[in-house]
């Protein structure tokens, strides 16, 4: 079972004590993660969670545009972006690297289609452990020069089975996930809006463009140490033949192919909060459901209606940006970089995985 995409049981571990729900609680401080660190934040519900916006109408900030100018690299001439990254969790805490990732739509995207329509666990098809929150990583990332060479800041996504590499052209010419031997650990990203004529940024999940309709959703790979071998394997000579992209606790990236990206853990909101609900058990031992496919409706919720309508959507990135807002006040609204993948520049031999020119 692949329970490593957006974060699941790793290691063969168990999940830690699940997180003190306290009413009227304290909210815990922002935690920083070293790569490949866990550090644990507690979850708080509190008594009367905030309802989903009731506009349609997308939001109107003054958020920072992604690209930081001015900020050079003696590796690499491609620029920096600094943005948000998200991942939907359960009560584990583990660093990102050799994971999924995802802007908010991408993140929402994820648990519409493939988790709460289970109904007596909010777990999925691909995901064993119940997951409670969404959480949410600040990021820099720059291309490696081989990358950028190529007129792109952001590789291909690679899909993880427990932090192994599995895709896409997972075994080209007895490599794994070559393109992480020839462009480096670059950061990957993928959208679903159509493009006219071509894939353009729609892989390797096209099959979900038209389907997927959260506007702009995005989902991302961060890869991380030996993407050949699954975490218990990813120690010894393996990390210096494929190292991380992850820098230095503390660095910018510099492009270098053990520097393509850096992230912070800055917070998380449960999922209970987002929908208004005290309590998933409870509120399903009720007889509620969050998201029911077959009437593309819930049971005693909303939140879920009506996964093919953009309006309604939006309405729940709105809902998810707010609460953010509510719970860390002081942190800056990040712009979603520009995902500029290109299947033709990336594979020149469309539809092989070859990668020379």
């Amino acid at each position: 079972v692949n329970i490593s995409f957006w974060g699941g049981l790793r290691n063969g571990s168990s999940s830690p004590p699940n997180a003190t729900l306290l009413p009227n609680a304290t909210l815990p401080p922002n935690a920083s993660v070293r790569p490949g660190t866990a550090v644990h934040s507690s979850t708080t519900v509190l008594p009367s969670a905030t309802a989903p916006p009731n506009t349609s109408t997308p939001r109107t900030t003054t958020a920072i545009p992604a690209v930081i100018p001015g900020i050079m690299s003696p590796y690499s001439p491609a620029p920096l972006f600094e943005f948000y990254m998200y991942r939907v969790q359960s009560d584990e805490d583990y660093g990102p690297e050799n994971q999924n990732m995802a802007n908010v739509g991408g993140a929402l995207w994820y648990l519409h289609h493939e988790i709460v329509f289970h109904r007596w666990i909010r777990a999925g098809t691909y995901a064993s452990v119940e997951k409670t929150r969404i959480e949410r990583f600040r990021v820099m990332t720059r291309a490696t020069p081989e990358l950028f060479k190529r007129g792109m800041n952001f590789g291909v996504v690679n899909t993880y089975d427990v932090g192994e590499c599995t895709g896409p052209f997972p075994e080209t010419k007895g490599a794994t996930c070559p393109n992480l031997a020839k462009f480096g650990p670059a950061v990957g990203c993928e959208g679903f809006a159509p493009f006219h004529g071509k894939l353009g940024n729609n892989f390797p999940h096209q099959r979900w463009v038209g389907r997927n309709v959260y506007p702009g959703a995005l989902w991302y790979s961060l890869p991380g140490p030996c993407g050949s071998s699954k975490f218990w394997q990813q120690h010894g000579e393996c990390t210096k033949k494929e190292p991380s992209g992850a820098c230095p606790l503390g660095s910018i990236p510099t492009g270098a192919r053990d520097c393509t990206y850096s992230y912070e853990k800055v917070g998380d909101i449960n999922i209970n909060d987002l929908e208004n609900i005290t309590s998933h058990k409870d509120f399903v031992e009720l007889g509620g459901s969050e998201y029911d496919r077959d009437t593309d409706t819930g049971h005693m919720m909303t939140f879920w209606d009506l996964i093919g309508d953009p309006k309604a959507c939006q309405v729940r990135i709105d809902a998810v940006h707010a609460l953010f807002k509510k719970k860390y006040p002081s942190q800056p609204e990040l712009k979603d970089p520009v995902c500029d993948f290109d299947v033709d520049k990336f594979y020149p031999h469309w539809p092989t995985g070859a990668l020379d020119l």
